[in-house]
């Protein structure tokens, strides 16, 4: 693709190239088994652009991540684990009045289901005031999602204006859909949505929320929607049926591996982050698409949103 590679891939750096923006929560995991006839949960770091940025980190690439926690233990581990994964956490800001947000999943080989406690968290009250727009200016990708959008009306005033600051900087705006309907309307998602999405350059829906937000399970339709509003890349992700990746020229059907599913949760995420960091890489969309994959399936392997997305070594070995 128009040499990537060598406008937005550079080994040597060491500033975040994949940027994102949201907000990081600590998931609540309901366990199979009960204690004492009651449920039992175990916890995790996650949160959608999180994960996504885990996974890019895991696969090399050079990521930081803006957001806010609270000054809590949650956000002590929330930090903790950025720098444990290797993700500038230098433009997350601590927060002492408010809290970091948590999120109760139970896990399903093929469903999610989430229930979020985090009104007036940290992240929700980020603006537009917080932007460190050097960093948006010298990233090559930022990544943000539906999520980051619906958080709360001055989240989603800074999601906006950093993908203008991006755009305005030829950093390219990744978009995942990622749709919560428990945390806004359909309609006021779709109106949302649709305003965003003329800022991004690549568009990563799964096919089920695409469904919900357009209102056809027509993959093709589902592709073209997205293409029209300006998206160089398309990635509709399909679960075990895998992806199709859509260029304004071309579209390839994605396998999905083999996976011994026990949960959804951030495969989508990971799969975003993977395909990101694999573009920088390579500059090859396809073969980035194909990589991606393959951490989709790692991570539905086991609990959790983030601990089993595969490394960088076990996706090397497992493409060939």
């Amino acid at each position: 693709m128009d040499n990537l590679e060598t406008r937005f891939f550079n080994p040597g750096m060491t500033t975040a190239q994949i940027l994102a923006l949201g907000e990081p929560l600590i998931e609540m995991v309901r366990l199979a088994d009960q204690i004492d006839g009651r449920p039992a949960y175990r916890q995790n770091v996650g949160g959608d652009t999180l994960n996504a940025l885990v996974a890019a980190a895991r696969q090399g690439g050079a990521t930081g991540y803006l957001s806010a926690v609270g000054s809590d233990p949650f956000g002590e581990d929330i930090l903790a684990l950025c720098d444990q994964e290797g993700i500038d956490r230098s433009n997350i800001l601590v927060r002492p009045e408010d809290p970091t947000g948590v999120n109760f999943i139970h896990p399903h080989p093929a469903g999610r289901q989430f229930f979020y406690a985090r009104r007036g968290s940290a992240a929700s009250h980020y603006s537009v005031s917080d932007l460190p727009q050097d960093a948006i200016a010298n990233a090559r990708i930022l990544h943000v999602s539906a999520v980051s959008l619906a958080i709360s009306p001055e989240m989603r005033r800074a999601v906006l204006q950093a993908a203008k600051l991006a755009k305005d900087s030829e950093t390219l705006v990744s978009f995942d859909l990622n749709l919560r309907l428990n945390l806004w309307s359909l309609d006021t998602a779709r109106q949302t949505i649709e305003a965003f999405l003329p800022l991004a350059d690549i568009v990563l829906p799964s096919d089920d929320e695409a469904n919900t937000l357009l209102g056809t399970c027509d993959p093709k339709a589902q592709i073209a929607h997205f293409q029209r509003h300006g998206a160089r890349f398309v990635l509709l992700k399909r679960g075990h049926q895998g992806a199709v990746l859509a260029t304004s020229a071309d579209q390839f059907e994605i396998r999905a591996p083999h996976a011994d599913a026990v949960d959804a949760t951030g495969a989508g995420d990971s799969f975003a982050g993977a395909f990101l960091a694999y573009l920088l890489e390579t500059g090859n969309e396809t073969e980035a698409a194909r990589r991606a994959a393959i951490v989709a399936a790692g991570t539905v392997s086991g609990y959790g949103a983030i601990e089993a997305i595969p490394d960088r070594t076990t996706v090397l070995k497992t493409a060939g």
